[in-house]
């Protein structure tokens, strides 16, 4: 199932007629591909979350615990587990007892506020549950969109050079091969990788 662009929008990008049902398949492939590869590069996942899910995780520090992208407060529940027993028994206080940091999603940094710490363990047991809406936003962003669309493009067009150089010949060099990372593709998704992302 594609979540960042469709079918449709890959078809009218390559001028395919909407009724051609023959590269459905072919394009639907690319279009997996392409997203993975979206998720990849950026280091994240844009899939719009359907619901709130609990993870686990261990502090950074004693005032720090550095979690997966948050997409929205609404729904957010953090609890502490206070008996190193893996019963997350003690719910905090957005706001009073903790902050995300950041002015807007996704958030990625929770910090402890009340002049408190988040209980640590020499068993390394994780001791923060965080029920959230996981993903870097509520809906997709633009230039994710145009990127998976045109990445997903590239892909169902590369039949046609499978060796890596295009189709045809320039006059002047001979055969032209095909860059890894398409400039423009590196240029919609700079600003979406996760610090510290290759």
């Amino acid at each position: 199932m594609a979540d960042y662009t469709s079918r449709t929008t890959v078809k009218e990008y390559l001028g395919i007629p909407s009724g051609t049902a023959t590269e459905d398949d072919a394009i639907d492939a690319a279009l997996a591909a392409a997203e993975d590869e979206v998720d990849n590069i950026c280091g994240r996942t844009f899939v719009v979350p359907g619901s709130a899910t609990a993870k686990v995780f261990e502090p950074t520090n004693g005032v720090v615990v550095e979690v997966d992208d948050i997409a929205q407060t609404t729904g957010l529940v953090v609890k502490t587990d206070t008996a190193d027993d893996g019963a997350y028994d003690k719910t905090l206080t957005l706001t009073s007892e903790y902050i995300l940091e950041g002015n807007a999603a996704p958030y990625r940094i929770i910090r402890r506020v009340d002049g408190s710490t988040f209980p640590r363990y020499m068993s390394d047991r994780p001791t923060i549950e965080v029920t959230a809406y996981w993903g870097y936003a509520m809906a997709v962003p633009g230039p994710i969109v145009q990127a998976a669309t045109v990445l997903s493009a590239r892909l169902y067009q590369r039949r046609s050079s499978p060796l890596g150089f295009q189709a045809g010949m320039s006059t002047e060099f001979g055969p032209v091969r095909i860059s890894r990372i398409d400039p423009d593709i590196r240029t919609l998704l700079y600003g979406y990788r996760r610090i510290g992302v290759a």
